[in-house]
């Protein structure tokens, strides 16, 4: 069997071992687990079978081959309820942590890969010229009580990028966006978190706290001749939009474009 084909069959046998796993008896979790041991052997994963698969198949092969049928529910069970667990960063690498699993290689519980940045948007306001943005963002998994958290302003056309430290504030970070220092153009936000100097990033604005308004109307920009003015891509990420200042609207626009929205 090429290495090709049996990654893809291990994918087809370990992901059965989710909630149709736990909702067998016991006699036919056994007959499942001595089956796949065999597909396994002895000699087990190869490396480059190991590379090809997420952390979660290889603990679940982990277990498996060892006979740790106790071990394999509770990890199951963990990741059906949302709740897979914590890591730890060592050398810049991120272990997934199971007290309850003990000898699993490092090359198994490595989930650098896969590790992303939680993030959240609970508030934002104007606030002489400027956004004041409150949220949530740390690295996935990781533990710590401080994270460092930075929100990135990237322009679609030029790529250009303006980068503002956030504070801690309340559990979560706040930041002051100038569209002052913003050339005219359309603003991605981005968030980066980073935790024992492994950094992670990713669009922001997609998850918000609910019953969270966003003021669209646009804003003129002091000491400019431009205005800025937020909205929501069609992803649901926040972006802002910087453009060269317009006259004052008629009151009769004003009205159409309130009752209209």
């Amino acid at each position: 069997m090429t290495p090709d084909c049996t990654i893809s069959v291990l994918h087809d046998v370990l992901r059965v071992y989710d909630h149709r796993f736990l909702d067998l008896d016991r006699a036919h979790r056994d007959r499942l687990m001595d089956g796949t041991r065999r597909f396994l052997g002895e000699s087990g994963l190869s490396d480059d079978v190991r590379s090809a698969l997420p952390a979660s198949y290889r603990l679940r092969a982990f277990c498996i081959q060892r006979g740790l049928r106790d071990e394999l529910e509770r990890l199951i069970r963990d990741e059906v309820a949302g709740s897979p667990g914590g890591a730890v960063v060592v050398g810049g690498r991120v272990y997934a942590m199971y007290p309850y699993l003990r000898g699993v290689p490092r090359q198994d519980a490595d989930i650098t890969a896969e590790v992303g940045v939680e993030h959240r948007l609970e508030a934002l306001a104007w606030k002489d010229g400027r956004v004041r943005v409150t949220g949530h963002a740390a690295v996935e998994r990781v533990e710590t009580p401080r994270t460092h958290v930075e929100v990135l302003l990237r322009e679609r056309a030029a790529r250009s990028e303006h980068r503002v430290a956030a504070e801690p504030s309340g559990g979560g970070f706040r930041v002051f966006l100038d569209p002052s220092v913003l050339a005219p153009g359309r603003w991605d936000v981005h968030v980066a978190a980073t935790a024992h100097g492994v950094t992670r990033q990713a669009r922001f604005g997609r998850v918000r706290e609910p019953g969270l308004r966003l003021d669209d109307s646009f804003r003129h920009v002091p000491g400019r001749d431009t205005e800025a003015g937020l909205y929501l891509t069609r992803g649901g990420h926040l972006a802002l939009l910087v453009r060269e200042a317009r006259g004052p609207a008629p009151l009769r626009s004003k009205i159409i474009r309130r009752f209209t929205r």
